[in-house]
């Protein structure tokens, strides 16, 4: 018969198999958003073109793996906190972070253009504002200790639903036709401003509802979908505000 330790390591094994497949399907996911986002509403010269879009994917695969080594900067790690510990709450905030990135270098190929390096620098733009912005939820929020540490559920539903909001709003910021540095740098605050307006309401709510003494285990629906689905509301109603941005296909 199987001992009972090998019994236990093997479903340990198993359980991990699982959050790494359940990653790996974000990431592919997010790969996929960026060439259907690429073949639909890409420039002409890319736009259905094989070609020209899986080079852009390519990039942006190249763009998710800069971003993924930057995570443990922010006190979460997908291999350490996600797979090898099993945590449910940062898998949920950490395949939000990566559908973010995702939509922010997306979005930033969107639009016409002269040349593939003014894709990256509004792709450089939307994603920059989106891990500023997440730092300043870490500094304020402490949210990778209710994550990592306690492994709150509703804290990483927190945050995989704000950086999912914030990736809209600043992807969003960052399309468009180019016409010159300093019109793309105006454009984006102008259209992204909505996204810092969420920061002091996580930053306000993180205290009362992360884990605490008298109440350890807060509800995941309540105090987590709930309010990521209100941050992901209020990122639609800004893009709905916004309308078509200017080159968008018809």
């Amino acid at each position: 018969m199987t001992s009972p330790v090998l019994r236990s390591e093997f479903r340990s094994k198993r359980s991990s198999t699982k959050y790494l497949l359940c990653f790996l399907v974000c990431a592919l996911l997010s790969v996929a958003l960026i060439a259907a986002a690429l073949w639909f509403w890409g420039a002409k010269e890319v736009r259905g073109q094989f070609d020209g879009v899986s080079f852009l994917t390519s990039i942006g695969a190249l763009w998710l793996v800069f971003g993924h080594a930057l995570y443990p900067w922010l006190g979460l790690s997908v291999r350490d906190d996600a797979i090898e510990r099993k945590n449910p709450a940062a898998l949920m905030a950490l395949s939000g972070a990566l559908l973010a990135m995702a939509i922010t270098f997306a979005a930033g190929n969107l639009g016409e253009g002269p040349s593939y390096w003014e894709n990256v620098f509004c792709a450089g733009l939307a994603t920059g504002g989106l891990f500023v912005l997440w730092i300043a939820l870490e500094l304020g929020g402490r949210v990778s200790v209710s994550i990592a540490e306690e492994r709150d559920l509703a804290s990483g539903l927190r945050c995989g639903g704000l950086l999912l909001a914030w990736g809209l709003i600043l992807g969003r910021a960052a399309t468009g036709n180019w016409h010159s540095c300093a019109q793309t740098v105006h454009d984006f605050f102008r259209d992204g401003w909505f996204a810092a307006s969420l920061l002091p309401i996580a930053l306000a709510v993180e205290p009362f509802l992360r884990p605490s003494r008298a109440r350890p285990f807060p509800s995941w629906l309540v105090c987590g979908m709930l309010l990521a689905l209100f941050y992901l509301a209020a990122a639609a109603v800004w893009l709905w505000h916004l309308g078509r941005w200017e080159g968008m296909p018809r």
